[in-house]
């Protein structure tokens, strides 16, 4: 596995930790922006945020 995808499962990993099984947000944030706040103070502002973006639209919308 290259270093691009094992990053990539790292930051769905941590946004994964946000949310119950049932695809709600867990007490530990309030709003999808604090998970992408999250996100940029533990892997910065780049592509990062964009593959969590993409993972919490796939969990909000039940594609997960």
């Amino acid at each position: 596995m290259g270093k691009v995808n094992a990053y990539l499962m790292d930051v769905q990993e941590f946004v994964f930790d946000f949310y119950t099984d049932s695809g709600e947000l867990t007490s530990e944030v309030s709003t999808t922006d604090d998970i992408i706040k999250a996100v940029k103070e533990e892997f910065g502002s780049g592509m990062g945020v964009d593959a969590a973006k993409e993972q919490i639209n796939q969990i909000e919308h039940g594609w997960w």
